[in-house]
């Protein structure tokens, strides 16, 4: 590859005939359909839009109407003002392309408080925006909406979006990120939400797909392919991460923590991460916690009422204010779904929401229905402020479907494991007791009896009660070893499964901070030109993975070793680790992570 010219430093992710202009090549495996490329750097002289001369304001690029291939970028380090309405769509072959050029921090987009939103996508598809820092703005951050027919591909990856303080809130669309219709008729088919940090807003919603404030009829289109993934979402009045109406769509690998801020309710109760009238949707191997309501709810997972064949696995949910996960059913039937593998620790830590809803909350009003629920194979660590709480609380309506319970482990301090209906299933599950008293459970009109009380009358068969005294050896510090593949795709970004472990492990690092968790990545790249050195530093320094500790010391195979201080290993995995696997394995010896570590690191947020 041809070197840099020294007067501009260009990202091999752009196009080829931007990167002809600026004097580079094109890397082997980048797309050959681009066709123009334009450029803006707000702190340059009026331009017409070339590397060169580049545009010095947003309104400028908005005089032009964009086509399939074109690329738009904004010089790194450089802070435009004003909300940015880019026009025209792509194509399926060639979609448009709004991203960042040169080397720095990600360019700024600063909305003014009277703006609606910083970024708006309207009636329009096919559209990869990335590489760019979004604040200011009273009700969005970015809002991508249509009222009318199906609108595909919205890609929105490596972007920070901060800072959006409105007024009063009328309904829930509205938020740091938004990707719904605003009229009914329309939808969205394949959108990609990818390495997305969101944070700090008055408004509802940190990252929201669907939705739309207004009815929509029982049969009626919904959003389509819908993937959420490596982003976090932090300090919102509302929801973290939620799916509104779509189907056959993921959240996946995502942190979210001090939602549901707002001091008073108003216009609903929220939760962290959860879905809602959604057909074929996962949730798995996310994280939640410090999270809050100003009414009930305030959970970290959530299948809500209209979800069909919804399944919650593997997360990890510590420190809520409200439970580890809820099911729901309201007015409509809640159907086929599983809650299986995840890792509850200390949730429900608001009496007022242990005493209602338990770490575990399944309920139905209006007529609601849950069928074909199953719960397997998660672990709840119950330790609740009140001590006549029950681990799980279930006060639905199955029309004689049962509701499996099997294969659980419950270590708890607090005597009442159920408390529970007729329909209520449990089998093969193990209790391990801390707890004063003798366990017992409510199970229908059995209320208050043991578990041997329960298996003579044929529940809960092959279930046991255990001693919970057991601990892993507690540590006062612990060091982390990670060797990553550190790869980047054909535009130019981390690819997702190197950035699905850093977001895992910049989480933990945080929480703990250096004093009490040392974490290390040795990063193995896959090549070292000039150009890919530029680049592999803006995607680091897009990260913010501050506190952990970066090097080039690789070795083959993704490992992470879970080290003393004085460097003994304790315990070693290869591949992708989630949250609930290492922050399980460290929360058992260090204990509750010292949040106030993470002060300092939503300060710098949004300060490049």
């Amino acid at each position: 590859m041809h070197a840099l010219r020294a007067c501009c430093l260009v990202l091999t992710a752009l196009l080829a005939a931007a990167q002809s202009q600026a004097g580079q090549s094109v890397p082997a495996d980048a797309p050959a359909t681009h066709s123009r490329s334009f450029f803006i750097d707000c702190a340059a002289a009026p331009g017409d839009g070339t590397v060169a001369h580049p545009w010095n304001s947003l309104g400028a690029a908005q005089q032009h109407e964009f086509a399939a291939g074109d690329r738009i970028a904004l010089r790194r380090g450089s802070v435009c003002h004003g909300s940015f309405s880019p026009r025209g769509s792509g194509t399926k072959e060639s979609p448009i392309r709004l991203t960042a050029y040169d080397e720095g921090p990600r360019p700024r987009i600063e909305a003014a408080p009277t703006d609606r939103e910083a970024l708006l996508l309207s009636n329009q598809e096919y559209w990869q925006v990335d590489s760019l820092d979004l604040s200011g703005a009273s009700t969005y951050g970015i809002y991508v909406t249509g009222d009318r027919g199906l609108l595909h591909h919205i890609y929105l990856k490596n972007l920070l979006v901060h800072d959006v303080q409105g007024g009063a809130m009328k309904n829930k669309d509205n938020g740091l990120v938004v990707v719904g219709p605003s009229k009914l008729g329309a939808y969205f088919d394949d959108v990609l939400i990818d390495g997305v940090d969101a944070a700090h807003t008055n408004q509802w919603a940190g990252i929201l797909v669907g939705g739309g404030p207004f009815y929509i009829p029982d049969g009626a289109y919904i959003n389509q392919h819908v993937m959420i993934r490596n982003s976090t979402v932090h300090d919102v009045y509302g929801d973290g991460i939620v799916l509104f109406r779509d189907a056959q769509s993921v959240i996946q690998t995502n942190s979210a923590w001090e939602t549901g801020m707002q001091p008073t309710q108003t216009i609903g109760t929220p939760n962290a991460i959860w879905t809602w009238t959604c057909t074929d949707c996962s949730v798995e191997d996310n994280e939640a916690f410090l999270t809050d309501s100003p009414g009930v709810d305030g959970g970290a997972y959530d299948i809500d009422w209209a979800n069909t064949r919804n399944v919650v696995q593997r997360n990890f949910a510590h420190d809520t204010q409200g439970y580890c996960f809820a099911v729901f059913g309201a007015g409509y039937v809640t159907s086929d779904s599983i809650v299986r593998g995840n890792l509850c620790v200390d949730n429900a830590q608001s009496p007022r929401l242990a005493a209602l809803q338990g770490a575990v909350y399944l309920s139905t009003w209006n007529g609601g229905v849950i069928r074909g629920l199953r719960i397997e194979n998660n672990t709840i660590v119950w330790n609740p402020p009140v001590a006549s709480a029950a681990a799980l609380v279930e006060t639905a309506t199955t029309d004689g479907h049962s509701i499996g319970f099997a294969g659980n482990e419950i270590a708890t301090t607090a005597p009442l494991i159920y408390r529970t209906g007729a329909q209520f299933a449990p089998s093969g599950n193990t209790y391990r007791s801390t707890a004063a008293e003798p366990l017992h459970f409510t199970l229908g009109a059995r209320t208050s009896v043991s578990l041997d009380a329960l298996q003579s009358a044929g529940l809960e068969a092959g279930s046991k009660v255990v001693d919970g005294r057991e601990h892993s050896p507690a540590a006062h510090a612990l060091r982390i070893e990670a060797t990553i593949g550190f790869a980047l795709d054909s535009d130019g970004l981390l690819v997702p499964e190197a950035r699905a472990q850093l977001v895992v492990l910049r989480s933990l690092a945080r929480q703990y901070g250096p004093g009490a968790l040392q974490v290390t990545v040795h990063l193995r790249k896959r090549a070292n030109t000039g150009e890919q050195r530029i680049a592999y530093a803006n995607a680091l320094r897009d990260l913010d993975a501050a506190p952990i500790r970066f090097d080039d010391n690789a070795q083959p195979g993704d490992t992470i070793r879970m080290l003393s201080s004085d460097g003994k290993e304790i315990k070693a995995w290869t591949g992708f680790q989630d949250a609930a696997t290492l922050g399980g394995a460290v929360r058992a010896r260090l204990g509750v992570p010292h949040y106030a570590q993470m002060t300092d690191t939503q300060q710098r947020e949004g300060v490049q």
